[in-house]
């Protein structure tokens, strides 16, 4: 007798894994976005679902827009090169689909990815104490930087960004399943979140984490003043023992806020000269996927940035601008800018699509809940978890590289839960 696979089974262990792997950096996370991606694929063959999935507007959306980032790669700068990131990413718009289509037949991943992400950043909170006291987490790692904690991340210095990306989808699926208790727990995610953003250093995970709560608090209203009371003590007991922590996000803003008088650094506003200027050279298609590594350094860019410098010294504020001599990284550090370069205008409208119909679903669905005194849980879960996804999308602060394959996976595994609702709700 054939023994039945039980796909939803195995689907809710690879999903509620994605914390932990998300931890671990991008080549697990990655492997087992293509397994689930892989798992769908054959379970709809075996099945014949196909027409359910090809049945959605998203599909057509995310689809069209693979198949512009393969008609971009033809006239890019480098095929070869562009096409190695192009092709690849239908894996990404089948594991959208594939946690939509799985979280909406299997429910008990809401509960799951919950109960794993508590787990997780436990253990993070526990290993970056070791670290702030000691110096050394318990793998004998030593703090990369004084004023920066990264506890198992080691070298890369993404615990606030891991934390603060996740925080909105986990803080959302809360509300999707029955959980009396979601409250409490959720207000000791939200500390212990709070604080290893804190520890972190970074300041873009400061800004999406006051983003979601003061969404949260507007929608839940509960525990709000033991929240803020439980935070300021970790902030006076941080001043008195280790200020240097707390310093970076105050100090280090004003500094920069100072040298270019905006919230970007000098450096970043090279990155985003340079991509503009390469937008302007190739307005509607840009240059291909990956080519702002390439091309920033081309002499033409460097000479536009040198006669920006000299400018400044006549003014004589040329202290800082002279430690670099051109926009050049591996990509802008701001999605918009990287669209803008990189797939120009065509690209950069799917882009947009994306950040205002979301920006719209947060705002219509917040609103009625809001001035209610009896709220609608699923309708808050589908705020929290758009929030997560408007702050990753919003315009006006650094990020990182959209088609980074880490960032990919944790940016679409919200878009993958939000999915999963809306198919709830048409079942």
């Amino acid at each position: 007798m054939e023994k039945k696979i039980n796909f939803n089974f195995i689907a809710y262990c690879i999903i509620s894994a994605f914390p932990i792997l998300l931890i671990s950096g991008p080549f697990l996370s990655d492997f087992f976005c293509i397994l689930l991606s892989l798992i769908f694929v054959i379970y709809n063959f075996k099945n014949h679902k196909w027409l359910v999935v090809i049945k959605n507007y998203y599909f057509y959306f995310f689809f069209i827009f693979f198949v512009y980032l393969n008609i971009n790669s033809l006239l890019s700068f480098d095929s070869k090169i562009s096409f190695a990131s192009s092709i690849p990413f239908i894996r990404i718009i089948i594991f959208i689909f594939a946690l939509s289509f799985f979280i909406s037949n299997y429910k008990k991943i809401y509960r799951g990815i919950y109960v794993v992400f508590l787990i997780a950043i436990s253990s993070l909170f526990f290993d970056s104490m070791i670290q702030y006291f000691f110096r050394l987490n318990i793998f004998g790692d030593i703090q990369p930087s004084a004023n920066r904690i990264s506890s198992f991340f080691g070298d890369e210095l993404i615990m606030g960004s891991y934390v603060s990306r996740l925080l909105p989808l986990i803080l959302g699926v809360s509300f999707l399943f029955k959980f009396e208790k979601k409250y409490f727990f959720n207000i000791i995610i939200l500390l212990i979140s709070g604080i290893l953003v804190m520890l972190s250093g970074e300041r873009l995970a400061g800004f999406y984490y006051t983003g979601l709560l003061i969404i949260y608090f507007l929608l839940t209203k509960k525990y709000f003043l033991q929240f803020s009371i439980s935070i300021i003590i970790f902030l006076l007991v941080s001043i008195t023992y280790k200020p240097v922590i707390i310093e970076r996000f105050y100090n280090d803003t004003i500094n920069q806020f100072s040298q270019t008088g905006s919230v970007f650094s000098y450096r970043h506003t090279l990155h985003y000269k340079t991509a503009y200027d390469m937008f302007l050279d190739k307005k509607f298609f840009g240059h291909g996927l990956k080519s702002f590594r390439y091309k920033c350094s081309d002499k033409r860019y460097e000479n536009k940035i040198r006669e920006k410098q000299d400018l400044d010294q006549k003014d004589g504020n040329s202290t800082y601008v002279m430690e670099y001599k051109n926009g050049c990284n591996t990509h802008p550090h701001n999605i918009y800018f990287e669209f803008l370069s990189e797939l120009g205008i065509v690209g950069f409208i799917f882009l947009l699509i994306l950040f205002f119909f979301t920006s719209y679903q947060l705002i219509y669905f917040s609103i009625k809940n809001i001035f209610v005194r009896k709220i609608n849980e699923i309708e808050v879960g589908k705020s929290l978890i758009l929030t997560g996804i408007v702050l990753q999308l919003f315009p006006l602060v650094p990020s990182g590289s959209y088609f980074n394959n880490w960032m990919m996976i944790i940016f679409h595994l919200s878009v993958g839960f939000y999915l999963s609702i809306l198919k709830n709700k048409n079942d």
